[in-house]
């Protein structure tokens, strides 16, 4: 191999890697070790679901989801369909709730948000410990800092797990369509902490 052709290669993987590091130090969202503070919202099947009540019974999951940028999140719907596929898991694991955030700016979002989950319900019931709650306003992705304001975006993919005492204790935000929290990842974790 020639000297400028080892020279060329060499400064391409520098780039990359330095891209790399860069897209793995996301600065967004809440930061493990903090308290979080509570909020509330509206279930997809029109009930109420306040953080600080959640908690009262142990550790949560909250998983951001993309929503309703336009279309259904095909990757969405593979990472939530990830999460039922080991709902016994997390229902071992003391009966962890799992609370999947589905923002949006239409005006029918919780007609959007039954869309998204209906393909899920063919091929089994959603688990009663898993609660979606609709962010038509974008008020929780604004309050949790994950709001991606670009076209065609609304809220940067993310899952945390916050304790009972509110604080935050796994934080996992990406900065594009993948690189999300599997549920294996957060029952690891969950098996750790529990």
């Amino acid at each position: 191999m020639n000297k400028k052709l080892a020279t060329t290669i060499s400064l391409l993987l520098l780039i990359c890697l330095t891209g790399y590091s860069y897209a793995g130090d996301i600065q967004i969202g809440p930061k493990e070790g903090t308290l979080l503070e509570d909020f509330s919202g509206v279930t997809m099947n029109g009930g109420s679901f306040q953080l600080s009540k959640a908690v009262e019974k142990g550790s949560v999951v909250i998983v951001m989801l993309r929503g309703f940028p336009g279309k259904q999140c095909p990757v969405c719907s593979t990472q939530v369909a990830g999460y039922i596929a080991k709902a016994k898991e997390f229902e071992q694991q003391r009966n962890t709730p799992v609370v999947f955030i589905y923002p949006g700016e239409v005006n029918n979002l919780d007609t959007r948000a039954k869309e998204f989950t209906a393909p899920l319900e063919e091929v089994e019931d959603l688990p009663s410990n898993f609660i979606f709650v609709i962010d038509s306003d974008y008020a929780i992705t604004n309050h949790l800092g994950l709001r991606w304001n670009a076209p065609d975006e609304t809220a940067y993919p993310a899952a945390l797990v916050i304790d009972h005492d509110g604080y935050v204790q796994y934080s996992k935000v990406s900065d594009n369509h993948r690189g999300r929290a599997t549920a294996d990842e957060i029952l690891e974790f969950l098996d750790i902490i529990h």
